[in-house]
């Protein structure tokens, strides 16, 4: 061999060394600028291939931290043309997973599994820990796909055998909102499947954007006198007796 070849070889496999030894900073501080700083990771360990780190979430009028998040690369996936990671995540009592990956047009997100019980969202809404939620949730995504302008894709929530310290009635009931993605928006539809308050509405949510819904809140039959003075906290009564729900 002579020393040229052996000298590029040399620098090849150096090369290929830096890049599989790459500390995971360098992913933080390229999710910080892709991000603008809305994202941003600290307690970061390992490397881009495989790490651990905290996330912390700071966008107008939404402001939260992700405990841990973890990630490991799948090279198999190149094959199919996408630079994918398997992704755990933990906020609160939430424990998350799913397959991130890019392709050369767009951002994919597949087997969305996400479960844990509803007093965590005061981790992500602190006005909320009044309400004192309580109950099972669940989120749920085959393959959500955004290429930067259009979304493609759906996701299930539900919230199960929901509880709420303004109320006596336990459970309060549950609840499924289905999320369907149309061109650069989230197309989203709230139902009962069971329990004593009827929860029931549409609404589209902008990517990105606010939410703006419309809806309504009414007492199962033989329940009204309950839960009147949760009722009367969710909207103002209607000429049927239901409560407005409205959000803009």
């Amino acid at each position: 061999m002579n020393a040229f070849r052996a000298l590029l070889l040399g620098v090849l496999a150096y090369g290929v060394f830096l890049v599989a030894t790459a500390p995971a900073s360098v992913a933080a501080s390229r999710v910080a600028a892709a991000t603008q700083g809305q994202v941003r990771l600290s307690e970061v360990t390992g490397t881009v291939w495989r790490g651990v780190a905290r996330v912390d979430v700071v966008s107008p009028g939404l402001v939260f931290t992700v405990d841990e998040v973890r990630w490991r690369f799948l090279p198999s996936r190149l094959f199919t043309g996408r630079l994918a990671f398997a992704v755990e995540a933990r906020l609160a009592s939430l424990r998350g997973r799913a397959e991130a990956a890019r392709s050369p047009l767009a951002w994919h997100l597949r087997d969305l599994d996400v479960r844990g019980d509803a007093s965590a969202i005061t981790a992500i809404l602190p006005l909320a820990s009044a309400w004192q939620p309580a109950g099972a949730v669940a989120i749920d995504a085959q393959a959500l796909s955004w290429d930067g302008t259009r979304a493609t894709g759906s996701a299930t929530i539900a919230w199960n055998d929901a509880m709420l310290a303004l109320s006596q009635a336990r459970p309060l009931g549950s609840w499924r909102a289905q999320a369907t993605a149309e061109a650069a928006a989230l197309e989203i539809a709230v139902a009962t499947t069971k329990g004593p308050l009827r929860l029931s509405g549409t609404g589209t949510l902008p990517i990105p954007g606010r939410l703006a819904f419309s809806g309504e809140a009414r007492a199962e039959p033989g329940r009204e006198r309950e839960l009147e003075p949760l009722l009367d906290l969710l909207g103002p009564r209607r000429a049927d007796g239901a409560r407005a729900l409205e959000l803009r």
